[in-house]
């Protein structure tokens, strides 16, 4: 079996409760004992007991998350593959999929990887992908950027807190070659944030990698347009909407919301998706995806060339 026919098979064996109750929990209502529906669509019915959904005033239905996507969402079939390999934290087998949905729990408990004595190795490699020195400066102060060594090699770790300061989730990223991955028992509706410097602020950015949120961050402060930190910079890890939903709740003042996912076929998706949701529940959504290069990172790039250029 080819690796393109094993992603469709690992997204076909993902649930469509499985993925609503992960990513998008507050949608699902629940009908009867037996069944559920969703707030968005009240004719949409889901049997977990079966994996069964049919959406019956358009006649449609399936029974995995990937049928729910292209039949539902809209979503074309490889961009719907894509996503669920993305979303997708772990192997989930044929029984577990049609049966149990998605466990938040995590067996393995949530430990940081050690400190280094200083973060040199770090901060030079994001200075190389172009991240501010007084961005850099604020999220290790902060704590939620730190390195660590593992073997031989140095990695950047992205923290994310819960609404005490506490570090509940990380990502690490490694400073040479293309090491990255979530640090095991991470509870990943806690992204990786840069907060505003006022409580007030009503406005969230929020990108897919730590290093996209970091690149916005520095792209404002060479603008300056307004104060860097006018804005709550919010990073996912993937496209995953737990973190969008808890920030959101920890910050009932945020009223608008711009979507700075990257520039290929599962982030323009996933936008949509996204907006489509948030404009229901009543916020003013702006969809801004990097104006050159796949992801903000390789905006922020491309704009200091041209700076340097223009000097």
């Amino acid at each position: 079996m080819g690796k393109y026919q094993k992603n469709i098979e690992a997204a076909r064996r993902i649930s469509v409760m499985q993925y609503l109750q992960a990513y998008h929990p507050g949608e699902l209502v629940r009908k009867t004992d037996k069944e559920y529906c969703t707030k968005t669509h009240s004719s949409l019915v889901i049997t977990p007991a079966n994996g069964l959904f049919h959406w019956f005033s358009q006649s449609k239905g399936g029974n995995n998350a990937l049928d729910y996507l292209v039949k539902v969402e809209g979503m074309d079939f490889v961009s719907a593959v894509r996503l669920l390999n993305e979303m997708t934290p772990m192997p989930v087998s044929v029984q577990t999929a049609k049966a149990a949905p998605v466990q938040q729990q995590t067996s393995r408990p949530f430990v940081l990887p050690p400190a280094d004595r200083n973060a040199e190795a770090a901060t030079a490699y994001l200075m190389r992908r172009g991240i501010s020195p007084k961005v850099l400066r604020y999220c290790v102060g902060s704590g939620i950027l730190y390195q660590t060594t593992r073997g031989n090699y140095r990695n950047c770790v992205f923290v994310g807190k819960d609404e005490n300061g506490v570090p509940r989730s990380a990502f690490q990223r490694g400073c040479q070659g293309s090491f990255r991955g979530d640090v095991a028992g991470s509870q990943k509706q806690y992204g990786f944030l840069i907060p505003a410097e006022s409580e007030n602020c009503d406005t969230v950015e929020i990108y897919e990698a730590p290093i996209d949120a970091m690149s916005g961050a520095t792209l404002r402060q060479y603008k300056h347009d307004s104060p860097w930190r006018s804005v709550h910079y919010l990073a996912l890890g993937g496209l995953n909407h737990q973190p969008i939903d808890y920030f959101l709740q920890q910050h009932p003042e945020v009223k608008r919301v711009s979507l700075c996912f990257d520039r290929d076929d599962p982030g323009r998706n996933f936008t949509k998706i996204v907006a489509k949701r948030l404009a229901e529940r009543g916020y003013i959504v702006q969809d801004t995806p990097p104006a050159i290069g796949k992801d903000y990172n390789d905006y922020l790039l491309a704009a200091r060339r041209l700076i340097s250029m223009e000097r």
